[in-house]
């Protein structure tokens, strides 16, 4: 991490302007609710804050917050209506070598062929800011197990029956990785136009089955007809966070965003290796190479807290040394005095306030974003009268 400001300038914070992904998945209203605006006619996805070279967040006089710092992290507003794709994240050794090997081919970094664009690695965390739903990590495939077994009792083709029902007998033998091999197999029927992928759904439909795991995929087979990733959900934790809960995803855990607004952190890199559910580049070679075929539990993170009359603290610290996140919750009128000792993004998710340092005086409402250089300068977080909450993203 470079800070590139001279050392004789005494600005301590900057305003930032985040660029907006338009991804198909995003939401019209999610963003504008938050930031208190009308509805967007298109989709907004994502707010980056941060200095990937590919999305470049800016100050308020045009210049690239790049040119003054490279941050080690990344911080986004992410706000979905539709599942995201079925996805996971190299390690960074795996990131080098892809990074290096497309680099060699040729391959240009916009190029939608591509699968790594860059040779980080990317774990990430996620805190949710409204209800939110989300895949993370294998299930127990015994669970999986009988949901496949559910599935070959409703369909009336026989052959998808008996593979259905081999499937559940793989899962019940807790072998996840031959059963999501034969589900993402571009080769086999369940990728056929009108195969078996919409059989199983059409079944499932008319079945009005009381399975939370199936009425997601059953969502998710309505805007990706004939895509298996449907199906690959039924193998994955389904993970229901209350605003305030978190969740950690490390390298190498499948995963997919469902539906809610969430602050995310993560490793600078943009690294999705795609397994379906997309309209983007699917590698599935490369998602069986980084993929960790075992079950795990929904990976939640229990958030450290220090809690007063006037407001409380809260200290996100996954198990990584590229980031950690601090949410602070101020009531009415309070003060708080922050004294950045290194680069930090500050982010406000709700009220109103000030940070305020030296003769410098930012206003803060849901949405803003500021830069603090870390130089050792007071600033103070000043609330408004119906309190403010501010996130504090930095390396630790």
């Amino acid at each position: 991490m470079t800070n590139r400001v001279p050392s004789g300038q005494q600005t301590t914070m900057y305003r930032l302007t985040a660029p907006v992904k338009d991804y198909a998945w995003g939401s019209t209203t999610l963003l504008a609710d938050l930031t208190g605006t009308a509805p967007s006619s298109t989709p907004q996805a994502e707010l980056w804050f941060g200095t990937h070279p590919t999305t470049q967040t800016t100050l308020s006089d045009g210049r690239a917050l790049a040119d003054l710092i490279d941050l080690p992290y990344l911080v986004k507003l992410l706000a979905a209506a539709q599942p995201l794709s079925i996805q996971a994240h190299p390690t960074i050794i795996q990131a080098e070598a892809g990074f290096a090997a497309e680099n060699a081919a040729g391959l240009e970094l916009d190029d939608p062929q591509r699968t790594y664009r860059d040779a980080n690695h990317k774990p990430e965390m996620l805190v949710a800011l409204t209800d939110f739903t989300a895949l993370a990590g294998f299930r127990d495939p015994a669970a999986s197990a009988q949901t496949f077994g559910a599935l070959a009792q409703l369909v009336e083709l026989p052959e998808l029956a008996v593979a259905l029902s081999n499937m559940a007998t793989q899962l019940a033998e807790g072998k996840i990785k031959e059963v999501f091999g034969q589900l993402v197999d571009t080769e086999s029927p369940f990728w056929q136009s009108d195969g078996w992928t919409k059989t199983i759904f059409d079944a499932v439909e008319h079945a009005n089955l009381d399975d939370d795991a199936l009425v997601n995929a059953l969502a998710a087979s309505k805007i990706h007809p004939d895509d298996p990733g449907a199906l690959v959900t039924l193998l994955m934790n389904l993970v229901r966070l209350s605003p305030g809960e978190s969740m950690f995803i490390p390298d190498g855990t499948i995963h997919a965003y469902v539906s809610g607004l969430g602050l995310e952190i993560m490793a600078t890199s943009d690294n999705v290796i795609r397994g379906g559910l997309t309209i983007k580049h699917i590698d599935l070679e490369e998602l069986d190479r980084v993929v960790r075929y075992q079950p795990d539990p929904p990976p939640l993170l229990s958030p450290r807290v220090d809690q007063s009359a006037t407001m409380t603290v809260t200290h996100f610290e996954p198990p990584v040394d590229d980031f950690a996140l601090t949410r602070y919750d101020l009531h009415g009128d309070q003060r708080l005095a922050v004294v950045p000792d290194r680069p930090r993004i500050a982010i406000c998710t709700g009220g109103t306030g000030q940070l305020i340092s030296q003769d410098d005086t930012i206003g803060v409402t849901p949405g803003t974003g500021i830069y603090l250089l870390g130089n050792d300068l007071p600033v103070e977080l000043s609330a408004g009268p119906n309190g403010v909450t501010m996130f504090i993203a930095f390396q630790p």
